[in-house]
């Protein structure tokens, strides 16, 4: 983690600047943790990347998710081109979000950012100044850093959950999410997050598998259909859960109907 990125963070629960305590000089953390004044909460950095959850405390899809996508993050990749073959080719269907996003140089936010697959896909346009993604595994983040590296992509990471920003108020140019939405433990919460930290005038985007694209899963992605025990609801675009005065508000379904697109401006 850079020393500069401290600037973004707050407690994710009581929302008070957190102190860095390192246990290394120079830009970058590797090592050592963040301490909240407000609520004495201590989050631990290992291999630079914050630790803002404990998973032992998950519950719910989240904790049922958070072991799926560790578990599946060594193939995600691979898995992701060949899925995004079939139904397009990964590099259009990618791009064609990215345009969406009204990217202009600033820092951009992607919530659940799982192994960077759209990492290219932002810094090929030339309008992105850093990338800062969160995800609930620490194998799909583990993953990330990897890639990011072999790519020479910038990217500060962070372990924790949607419904839980560890980001302080309108910290971002540009907030998404793309794929996991529909299976939070809270999507409302998770709305309101990343309304909370985009700035005035951000566009933002949330995507995710339609019914179509949640049964596409059922037949190719391992222990999707197990993590639903009790069965699961069919899947809809939660446009519902976009509070009012935000404008330019758009729906659409993308990728060959396989999932959707909520676009929006917040105001």
């Amino acid at each position: 983690m850079n020393r500069k990125t401290l600037d973004l963070l707050c407690c994710p629960h009581c929302r008070v600047e957190l102190l860095l305590h390192s246990q290394e000089a120079g830009e970058n953390i590797r090592e050592g943790d963040l301490a909240c004044p407000g609520c004495s909460r201590i989050y631990p950095i290992h291999d630079g990347i914050p630790q803002f959850i404990r998973l032992e405390e998950l519950t719910g899809l989240n904790r049922r998710f958070s072991h799926l996508y560790d578990i599946f993050s060594a193939v995600y990749l691979p898995w992701s081109r060949a899925v995004l073959a079939f139904i397009g080719g990964e590099k259009h269907l990618r791009r064609g979000l990215v345009e969406r996003m009204d990217l202009h140089g600033g820092k951009v936010l992607e919530v659940s950012i799982g192994p960077g697959p759209n990492l290219p896909f932002l810094y090929e346009t030339g309008r992105v100044e850093m990338v800062y993604g969160l995800d609930i595994s620490p194998g799909q983040l583990k993953r990330c850093q990897a890639f990011a590296r072999k790519g020479g992509w910038g990217v500060e990471l962070f372990l924790g959950t949607a419904e839980q920003l560890p980001f302080r108020e309108e910290a971002f140019d540009t907030v998404f999410h793309v794929g996991g939405i529909n299976f939070f433990n809270d999507k409302q919460a998770a709305v309101n997050e990343m309304i909370r930290t985009a700035k005035i005038g951000t566009r933002l985007l949330i995507g995710d598998e339609n019914e179509k694209g949640a049964k596409f899963y059922e037949g190719t992605l391992p222990g999707f259909s197990s993590s639903f025990k009790e069965g699961r609801a069919a899947v809809t675009a939660p446009v519902g859960l976009i509070p009012p005065g935000m404008e330019d508000l758009k729906v659409e379904s993308v990728w060959k109907g396989y999932f959707y697109s909520i676009s929006f401006t917040k105001r």
